[in-house]
């Protein structure tokens, strides 16, 4: 785009040249002046006060000539000529030729007056002068100093050329140094030679150009505008390459901007110093932006903005313009990508890094890779905050960003070593954590609208923090469809209560769930830990789970373990085909093919002498409230205290702080088994603290096969401290069929 613009620089070089013929045409006219060759006739005038008129001549012509071919003309209606060595010429011409006799330039002029004292020429009144390339120059006043070699015009100087015109209050021209300097209010216009395109503007407070420095340089308000097009900074500068007039760079120097409003082509460049470098066809090879830099993007469909302390913009040369290729950022880099419609759909992106190198999509409108190093960073946050919205961190020493083909949407994100991203609920819920994702290796896929996470795989040490829930594994995979994230390769599943090790893990962000299956174990790290949900003494003591598979509800500080489940502390257990485990209602219960052996039974077998017997239950069902410290057995129930068992349809036993068996029932189809009796009745009751149990039914009965007796009433009492049983009707009434002793058991 600066190509476009600044190459037009070069064509001020036929100024600099016209200046130079000037200082040439004039350097001659005096000298061979002085040499007092001979001139036509003169007419003498009156002497003046000042100065004694020499001669006057009118209609001066002379030429001057080196081997046949002339150097300069000069022809005039009049001059006058003085003792002191002044000429005065009133409407002259001044015409000069090269080495080979053709014209290069002349000057016209109402009035010339040379000062050989003062060593000065003076043109003045409609000064023009004009070279064979079409250049002219107007002013109103010329000075030439002859013993310094300097014209100049204090006055306001106009020029034109072919397509280029231009102004300037004042001009100074160094002929030994080649130097031409625009005093004030420098102006140059070019208009272009293709149909339709608007003409180059030019402006500053001064302008000078250096030909022996190949150098042209607008300074003060430098400025620079075509069309939509517009530049300015304290001072622009072209270079030109070594004897040439072709453009090699261009360096615009404090607060250096530039912007473009062309359609599709809408942006923005600031800093501090800006640099263009062209090819030998003055096409635009790089652009480089130093000091605070900042490019933007002002188009609705390709939005960016990009910060960096130098940002370097590298352009492949097109028949009619060249296309950014790439840019390459030092120093803190920032680049934001933010929509113009703020919407729930939009998401601003900003990428961070100490360095970037970024491409484009052919065209130069789109990205297409951002290549960024150094605590580098990729935000994404949706531009209108909900519920479930979430601002997306990513992080990595290094990582690529590729893109969609249109938008300046983010594409796919590949991290190779330390990279982190970070979920962070844009608004507050207590029910969702911020939650982090790390790994040795980190790919994210994004949606092209909204730029919604898709997925994130991580390989290599994976690793999901949510608040106090955390995870390990050798692979993660985040997947937006379900919100869930799945780890793979030993994973391991912990928080404040527990761990847990599986072959898979899945973590349901939406829900607050984790899947674990195959060779489940969690790790209760105390019985604390379950809030007493697990009905296990000690306090203190790890709670093991294992199982199939298991579905943790955190929110809910609840568990349920399928498959072969078991929990077990120590000798004690508790299994069924399912396991829940409540922290919150502090329950567990073990569905299907339920067991458990989770408190015992003390029974004095002789004064003074107690026995402690585990106790081990079976059903459809186990129920432990820890409430009351209630285990409830449903459906298919078998208790088994040593050699007894009792058969029934529900049971519940009360456990005092010991885990010790302190009041028992049994209810439905009750059959109470010992090696030498049997019972049987609707429902048993056992009180520890009596060492009685209580059979009712209708009628209940006790068959005694040692003495070949059976006992039967609506109530039978088993006085087991003393071996007897004692029958009693419903209203407490004695009704005794049979009343024996019963050996005690040793």
């Amino acid at each position: 785009m600066w190509r476009d613009k600044l190459h037009y620089l070069g064509r001020l070089l036929s100024l600099v040249l016209l200046m130079a013929v000037i200082g040439i045409l004039i350097i001659a006219f005096i000298r061979n002046r002085n040499k007092r060759q001979e001139p036509p006739p003169l007419e003498r005038g009156p002497a003046r006060l000042d100065d004694q008129i020499l001669a006057i001549t009118e209609g001066y012509q002379y030429v001057s000539s080196i081997n046949g071919k002339p150097r300069f003309k000069v022809i005039a209606a009049k001059d006058i000529s003085y003792v002191s060595g002044r000429h005065e010429l009133e409407k002259l011409e001044l015409t000069g030729y090269d080495n080979e006799g053709k014209e290069n330039g002349r000057i016209k002029a109402d009035k010339g007056d040379y000062q050989q004292d003062k060593e000065l020429v003076l043109f003045n009144g409609n000064v023009i002068a004009t070279n064979t390339d079409g250049l002219e120059v107007t002013t109103q006043a010329l000075k030439y100093d002859t013993k310094n070699d300097i014209a100049n015009s204090e006055v306001a100087v106009n020029f034109k050329r072919d397509n280029l015109n231009g102004s300037s209050n004042g001009a100074t021209l160094h002929v030994k140094e080649k130097k031409l300097a625009l005093v004030k209010d420098a102006h140059v216009i070019i208009t272009s030679k293709t149909p339709n395109s608007p003409p180059l503007d030019l402006k500053g407070d001064k302008a000078e150009y250096l030909q022996l420095d190949g150098l042209v340089k607008f300074t003060g308000n430098a400025q620079v505008t075509q069309g939509e097009q517009f530049g300015k900074a304290d001072a622009i500068a072209g270079f030109y390459r070594k004897n040439s007039d072709k453009l090699e760079r261009v360096e615009a120097r404090g607060n250096g901007y530039l912007k473009s409003q062309e359609k599709g082509k809408n942006q923005e460049i600031v800093a501090r110093d800006l640099d263009f470098f062209f090819d030998d066809n003055q096409r635009l090879l790089k652009a480089i932006a130093t000091g605070k830099a900042v490019a933007r993007s002002l188009e609705k469909d390709a939005p960016r903005e990009l910060a960096a302390e130098r940002i370097e913009a590298n352009y492949k040369p097109q028949d009619k313009v060249s296309e950014i290729t790439s840019l390459v950022t030092n120093g803190r880099t920032t680049m934001k990508i933010t929509p113009v419609e703020k919407n729930e759909k939009n998401a601003e992106r900003v990428l961070e890094a100490d360095a970037a190198n970024v491409t484009y999509h052919p065209g130069g409108k789109y990205l297409a890779k951002a290549e960024v190093n150094g605590n580098a960073v990729l935000t994404v946050t949706p531009l209108v905050a909900t519920p479930k919205s979430e601002t997306k961190i990513l992080r990595a020493p290094k990582f690529v960003a590729d893109f969609y083909e249109a938008g300046n949407d983010i594409k796919t994100f590949l991290a190779e070593t330390n990279a982190t991203a970070e979920f962070i609920p844009m608004q507050p819920d207590k029910k969702r954590a911020k939650r982090t994702l790390t790994g040795s290796k980190m790919t994210a896929t994004f949606e092209p609208t909204g730029q919604e996470v898709v997925e994130i795989v991580v390989d290599g040490n994976a690793k999901m923090d949510e608040g106090e829930r955390h995870a390990t594994a050798a692979k993660s995979s985040y997947l937006a469809s379900t919100r869930t994230i799945l780890m793979r390769g030993k994973p391991q599943l912990w928080d404040n209560v527990a761990r847990t090790d599986a072959q898979e893990v899945d973590a349901n962000i939406e829900s607050g769930e984790s899947f674990a299956r195959g060779r489940v174990r969690t790790t209760y790290y105390s019985k604390e830990t379950t809030n007493g949900a697990a009905p296990f003494k000690k306090n203190n003591a790890p709670v093991f789970v294992s199982s199939d598979r298991a579905t943790f509800r955190h929110r809910e500080s609840a568990a349920k373990y399928e498959g072969n489940a078991r929990a077990w502390q120590d000798d004690n257990f508790i299994r069924g085909d399912v396991l829940e485990l409540d922290n919150g209602e502090r329950t567990l219960v073990a569905t299907g093919n339920a067991q458990s052996a989770i408190y015992s039974f003390e029974r004095e077998v002789e004064p003074g002498k107690k026995e402690i017997v585990p106790v081990f239950g079976a059903a459809e069902q186990i129920h432990y409230f820890d409430s009351n410290r209630l285990v409830r057995y449903t459906n298919k129930v078998k208790i088994r205290q040593g050699t007894d068992q009792i058969d029934s349809v529900k049971a519940e036993v009360t456990l005092d702080q010991d885990y010790k068996m302190t009041h028992f029932v049994a209810q439905q189809e009750v059959v109470l088994t010992q090696p030498q009796r049997t019972g049987k009745g609707n429902q048993l009751e056992y009180t520890a603290a009596s060492d009685e149990a209580v059979l009712t039914g209708n009628l209940a009965t006790i068959e005694d096969r040692e003495h070949d007796a059976m006992s039967k009433g609506a109530r039978l009492t088993l006085h087991l401290r003393d071996a007897k049983i004692t029958a009693n009707d419903e209203g407490g009434t004695k009704r005794v069929k049979t009343v024996h002793r019963i050996k005690k058991r040793s």
